[in-house]
């Protein structure tokens, strides 16, 4: 036989082979239980869910891309204020202002990035200088203030325009406040202080920039601090000329966001397992919800057979039929809760899997949302708890930190309340 025979023989062979091979994937074991013998169950009565509204104590918001600031006024979450913190830089390697400098203006430029809630409705922001220096090693959360001085460098009110460029020369909206020439004054006057820009730093902590607290609606403004177009400026004049200077808000600028929230003429009551018909999440350290199944070990030791979890789905149904105000998170995210300190807590199995596996994302047209908490609970199942400090799951809105938004859902005592959707099968020993 000749060469090319031969190997024209191996490659028929192969190419036979392989098309033997291609077949559907499909998970290990799919085959092995009929699907006669599959059994759904469903927990969603008082029994057999219990759940609750908590408060996040606090959350990390240092050195997020975008700062917020505002204030709104919700009818089922009550009152949420936003203010920022943050340094400067020199936007040079050193400045001097020239002979017989004067201010002739400031204003602080803040590049919208987004926003939330009702933008038709005024704001009112205060600014002032801080007093304590910001240290890039340290925390900063969102319960934490940092002393300040008390004379206001502008109160300044306006109606959010994120998406409108106030002008021509700019491709995206812009917030200009005015700033009281006293600071552009005390810069001039301060030369020495800015041969670097550590004695910048040093000499200038920066600025604090809140919000009033009102009754309307309001909003949640997006500001990037690091764009081109957020800036401190001073317009002055010296001797010999008309001039601008710009200190900026570099990467490498401490900032942090400042969050407080108001329920007090809320709807939510918290840590109520009694008679709790809605549940509540909010971002931005507001609010998150327990869930836990008291009966679910009980329930699986009563069967006479072992259980086996094939999949089991935690469905959450939104409740509010008009979100086009407060628009819902677009993910939420669930973790074991852990009682021993306020904020910490257990990644549960199923998270690890994948993000389509695991689930957590806003389903818009049916408004819910569901996890895959198979594993989790096939634990529960096994060994009565999920771990010995852990103490059912915690309900979270993804990325908290630097999102706003909120959403109500079906409590166990409410229409469409929250579930336990498991498919199972019983094992003989």
């Amino acid at each position: 036989m000749t060469k090319v025979r031969v190997l024209t023989l191996i490659l028929m062979v192969c190419l036979a082979s392989l098309s033997s091979c291609k077949k559907e994937t499909k998970r290990i074991g799919n085959d092995l239980q009929p699907t006669s013998s599959l059994i759904n169950v469903s927990f969603t009565n008082e029994q057999d869910v219990i759940a609750s509204t908590f408060r996040v104590p606090y959350l990390s918001t240092k050195m997020l891309s975008s700062v917020m600031l505002g204030n709104m006024n919700d009818p089922e979450f009550g009152i949420s204020n936003f203010d920022f913190y943050t340094q400067f830089s020199l936007s040079t390697s050193s400045q001097t202002w020239g002979d017989n400098a004067v201010t002739d203006s400031v204003v602080l430029n803040l590049c919208y990035s987004g926003f939330y809630a009702d933008t038709t409705q005024n704001l009112t922001v205060r600014v002032y200088e801080i007093n304590e220096e910001m240290y890039a090693d340290s925390v900063y959360r969102s319960n934490m203030t940092l002393e300040c001085e008390t004379t206001e460098l502008a109160n300044f009110s306006f109606i959010p325009h994120p998406l409108t460029p106030p002008d021509t020369t700019l491709d995206r909206g812009v917030l200009r406040i005015p700033i009281d020439v006293a600071l552009g004054e005390k810069f001039i006057a301060n030369e020495a202080h800015m041969e670097t820009n550590d004695d910048f730093k040093e000499f200038f902590k920066g600025l604090h920039v809140e919000c009033d607290m009102n009754n309307t609606a309001g909003a949640i403004c997006f500001f990037n601090p690091t764009h081109s177009y957020s800036y401190l400026r001073v317009y002055y004049h010296n001797d010999t000329d008309t001039l601008t200077y710009d200190f900026t808000v570099t990467s490498s600028d401490v900032r942090f966001n400042h969050f407080s929230h108001d329920y007090s003429a809320s709807q939510i009551t918290f840590n109520d397992t009694v008679n709790n018909q809605k549940l509540y999440v909010q971002g931005a350290a507001g609010t998150r919800v327990w869930v836990k199944f008291p009966n679910l070990a009980e329930w699986a030791s009563t069967q006479a057979d072992n259980v086996v979890v094939n999949e089991a789905k935690l469905v959450l149904t939104g409740v509010e039929t008009d979100t086009a105000m407060y628009t819902p998170p677009t993910k939420l995210v669930v973790t074991a809760a852990k009682f021993d300190t306020d904020t910490t807590y257990l990644i549960i199995p199923d998270q690890l899997v994948s993000s389509e596996y695991y689930g957590g994302s806003y389903n818009a047209e049916e408004g819910t949302v569901w996890f895959r908490v198979t594993e989790y609970i096939q634990n529960v199942i096994k060994n009565g708890t999920y771990a010995t400090d852990a103490n059912g799951l915690l309900i979270y809105v993804d990325q908290g930190s630097s999102v706003p938004r909120r959403w109500v859902f079906g409590g166990p005592q409410g229409e469409n309340p929250v579930r336990l959707d498991m498919v199972y099968s019983k094992i003989n020993n």
